[in-house]
């Protein structure tokens, strides 16, 4: 097939695409949720640490308080209010159904914050999370819903907008529905990355993965150095590639990703859909030990044993393909963003059939299936790990170090970072020489060994073992937490007079265990706190709770180990 040829199939590909999407959602029903241009920060699909990015970013031109419209005609089905995740967030049921869905906010509008502010006060918690009546809440297109914000593990000012199949609850790529995004940037191909798959594949005569630095601009990216590489065996590639639109200067997802072998295509996926039940697979899609050792997303086009991803169009071979037969092969990476704009990485590779003597690689006896359920004790210690907890079968590695400083078990050493795991994974680790009054104190943490820093797990007691549920291998341990959270007032004192002031902030911290839980008492009744951890704040917007006069002010904090901190105070109004 020549080039000419080569290129009408990625046009006929891509207009297709563009096709089906269009017959398959509604493109005039819903309205921008704002009122200014729609830039984004972040795009659907797009690969977040842990997880595949269920909506699109849109930018708040660095503001909160920005009026947050209904997009259609429809009701409230549920409204969420946490510290972290989406923080203030609200769903809206469409008659068409689908529901979307505003996240990050920074106020409700005052019907809804009226009846949040109640539950909140009935049920004396910050974090709530209510499905009203279908006809309690009615919105109509247009109507200002909410204002945006940074509230939960929000970065910045933003709104997080997704549009999910109601019955499903699938979220879908919102750019389908018609929202107007200036875009005619072509995606970014950053890096190449070649992998042998089996002891007898070799890559430019090594064993080991190669990565290939690339030139290019516009449509076109090659090699830097040379255009051809020698492959024995069966290999499978990854690329990285971003993309960018008009007026942002952010790195975002790309939509979709095709691999042609000589002009034939053989591997594709398309950011169109995904259930959150398969977001976590992400981990799989990416080279994972290259992510952690350098911070950078390679998209592979192997398919790990349990990847159970929907984003997939058409693979062949799993994503690994033969190159034993001495001939040139042309390889094509068309990287694709939402509204067509497309850049092609083209390169070639020679088939050289494998001739060397095949050793097999030094592994442990300890394998773990991952399709199966698998359990590791040793002294002290026990790991049980879920089936499909793991995307592909592994050696397991394991050894021990003496206990670091004040702990209270050997340090465990459970195979290493660069496997990820999908589900949580029971630990059982049996504390050693401990005083009886510190039994509830003692918790498990995993040990960072690049600066011996510790994160804290928990754990609670089953006979005479700590357990708790870890979703990483790495370095674990059992220490002891004694130390009370810290709460620092940021703009009261004892004895102000606070009627001059909106608020009443303060800071609270704990150096390991993690804050479990908190209460905040005007006069001996309960008040409102907002709690936002990544800033470690918290704050009472001061209303009918605190009366004129001399008011007692008190509040508790305690860890996840019951260690308590208390601060009371006489304040003014």
């Amino acid at each position: 097939m020549n080039r000419l040829t080569s290129a009408v199939l990625l046009i006929l590909l891509a207009v297709s695409l563009q096709i089906t999407a269009q017959e398959k959602y509604p493109i005039d029903y819903f309205d921008s949720p704002v009122d200014f241009p729609i830039l984004l920060s972040g795009t659907f699909g797009e690969l977040r640490t842990g997880h595949l990015h269920s909506g699109i970013d849109i930018r708040t031109q660095g503001a909160e308080g920005k009026s947050l419209k209904a997009v259609a005609d429809g009701y409230v089905s549920r409204i969420v209010v946490s510290p972290v995740g989406f923080g203030k967030a609200i769903y809206i049921d469409h008659p068409n159904g689908y529901t979307s869905v505003y996240a990050h906010c920074q106020s409700f509008y005052p019907a809804v914050d009226t009846y949040v502010k109640e539950e909140q006060y009935l049920e004396e918690s910050f974090t709530i999370d209510l499905l009203p009546e279908p006809g309690q809440f009615q919105v109509t297109k247009g109507q200002v819903i909410a204002k945006s914000g940074n509230s939960g593990s929000s970065g910045g000012p933003h709104l997080h907008f997704e549009i999910r199949n109601t019955e499903t609850e699938k979220p879908i790529n919102p750019l389908h529905f018609g929202f107007t995004v200036k875009d005619f940037t072509r995606p970014q191909i950053r890096r190449l990355r070649v992998y042998p798959y089996g002891a007898a594949s070799l890559v430019d005569g090594k064993t080991k993965p190669k990565e290939f630095e690339l030139a290019g601009w516009g449509p076109n990216y090659r090699m830097k150095s040379g255009d051809t590489i020698n492959l024995s065996g069966d290999i499978y590639f990854g690329i990285e590639a971003v993309d960018q639109h008009n007026d942002s200067k952010y790195n975002n997802g790309f939509y979709s990703l095709q691999l042609l072998i000589d002009s034939v295509l053989v591997y594709s996926h398309v950011m169109n859909e995904f259930s959150f039940d398969e977001t976590r697979y992400m981990q799989s899609l990416i080279d994972y030990p290259y992510f952690v050792r350098n911070k950078h997303k390679i998209q592979q086009t192997r398919i790990l044993p349990n990847n159970p991803l929907s984003i997939y169009e058409k693979v062949k071979n799993k994503g690994v393909f033969n190159f034993n037969h001495s001939k040139l092969y042309r390889i094509q990476f068309v990287v694709g963003d939402f509204h067509g704009n497309e850049s092609i990485l083209t390169f070639h590779v020679k088939g050289d059939p494998f001739k060397g003597e095949i050793k097999p690689p030094d592994q442990s006896d300890y394998l773990m299936y991952w399709g199966e359920s698998n359990q590791f004790e040793q002294d002290g210690l026990l790991l049980e790990i879920p089936e499909k907890a793991l995307y592909d079968t592994i050696h397991f590695q394991f050894k021990t170090s003496p206990p670091i400083k004040k702990g209270y078990s050997p340090l465990y050493h459970l195979h290493n970072k660069y496997t990820p795991l999908h589900k949580f994974c029971d630990l059982y680790i049996k504390p050693e020489k401990f005083r009886p009054e510190l039994k509830e104190k003692l918790l498990i943490v995993r040990v960072d060994p690049a600066d011996n820093s510790l994160t804290a797990i928990g754990g609670s007691w089953d006979d005479d073992y700590i357990t708790a549920k870890i979703r990483d291998f790495g370095n674990y341990t059992v220490v002891a937490d004694t130390l009370k959270p810290t709460i620092t007032p940021v703009n009261i004192q004892n004895g102000k007079n606070i009627s001059a002031q909106s608020n009443i902030r303060i800071t609270i911290k704990d150096d390991l265990a993690g804050i479990e839980s908190y209460r905040a008492t005007m006069n001996g009744n309960w008040i409102l706190m907002e709690w936002d951890p990544k800033n470690n704040l918290l704050e009472y917007k001061i209303d009918e709770h605190t009366k004129k006069g001399k008011n007692q002010f008190r509040l508790s904090v305690k860890d996840t180990r019951g260690n308590e901190r208390v601060y009371e105070t006489s304040l003014t109004r």
